[in-house]
């Protein structure tokens, strides 16, 4: 690799050292299912044991957007990539004097439980006004904010994470005059999926090709069984013992295990030194990833960026890298 060098001699190859700030992951839910009124599942309550997120380290590490309610409000919502739904908190409910309607599995990252769900007539944010929606309603305690909202909210505009001013914005999708070009300060990443499940397949992790997602509801990045087995089919030293306790936003908690990947290629983004977590996690199975090398790209990765945006209708990631120390293509 060339010296590290300010970000205006930059070529287009881009390297960014990572690093876990935090192996706390609150994560919204996949999915949810109705249920019969007396199905069975586990209660919206986690282990005494589980790694839990206070209310306000959730709120302080999350950046949210101003959302109404029926015309209330402003409530205090996190955008949730990883999220098939959105969910508003139990009391924000029970202050709009909201009806249940119905029960429902809500599938979390760790665990499935059962949930009532509230009719909003209206949910509006930035540019988005979304009519007669069923959302299921989770305890604060789980939650740690107003509510989250997920792909059935913000698919088909444009999430911006605007870090260097502690900033969410949710726009109309770019209508930049050339499709694929991005400035010399910002790295555009193309990606594919439908109904909101966008995922890179020029991702590789030490030279194993592996699927990208983002997941802006994850605190740190995570790896799935499979991809650590096709690291090992190379050297047996990527496994490691530290455990990570990981939890969600619906409860629960899994052991995963830490292990570093030298480099992370994200199309044209190089990360060096990726602290990652290993764990068979629900959403791999909802984004039917189980059997292949897979990587949740969680917040301490997203971090390291000035801004990023998931363009929703053009289907591409750019991360703008003006605070960031690059270096030359060797």
């Amino acid at each position: 690799m060339g010296a590290l060098v300010p970000l205006d001699r930059c070529s287009r190859r881009r390297f960014v050292n990572t690093g876990v700030a935090s192996f706390l992951f609150p994560t919204a839910l996949a999915r949810a299912q109705g249920i019969p009124p007396n199905g069975s599942a586990n209660p919206a309550v986690p282990p005494d044991d589980a790694v839990k997120i206070a209310a306000g380290k959730d709120t302080a590490n999350h950046l949210t957007i101003d959302a109404t309610i029926n015309g209330k409000g402003p409530f205090r919502f996190v955008v949730d990539t990883g999220a098939d739904r959105s969910v508003i908190a139990e009391d924000v409910a029970i202050s709009l004097g909201l009806l249940h309607i119905t029960q429902v599995l809500v599938e979390g990252v760790v665990r499935t439980i059962r949930a009532q769900t509230v009719h909003l007539d209206n949910l509006s944010f930035g540019p988005v006004s979304r009519d007669n929606l069923s959302v299921p309603i989770l305890p604060r305690g789980l939650l740690g904010a107003d509510g989250y909202l997920g792909l059935d909210a913000i698919d088909g505009y444009r999430v911006t994470l605007d870090f260097k001013n502690r900033a969410l914005e949710v726009t109309r999708p770019s209508h930049q005059q050339f499709l694929g070009w991005s400035p010399p300060a910002e790295a555009l990443i193309p990606v594919v999926g439908r109904f909101g499940h966008l995922r890179s397949v020029k991702c590789w992790a030490d030279g194993v090709r592996t699927t990208a997602f983002i997941d802006t509801g994850a605190e740190v990045s995570v790896g799935n069984a499979k991809l650590l087995e096709a690291l090992m089919d190379m050297s047996p030293t990527y496994l490691r013992l530290e455990i990570v306790p990981l939890t969600g936003i619906t409860g629960g908690v899994v052991q995963g295990n830490l292990t570093t990947v030298n480099k992370v290629h994200l199309s044209s983004l190089i990360f060096n030194g990726c602290n990652i977590v290993i764990a068979d996690l629900q959403i791999f199975k909802l984004w039917g990833l189980s059997d292949t090398p897979a990587l949740l790209i969680g917040m301490n990765f997203l971090r390291q960026f000035s801004q990023v945006s998931i363009d929703y209708g053009r289907k591409e990631l750019r991360f703008e890298l003006a605070r960031l120390v690059v270096a030359l293509r060797t």
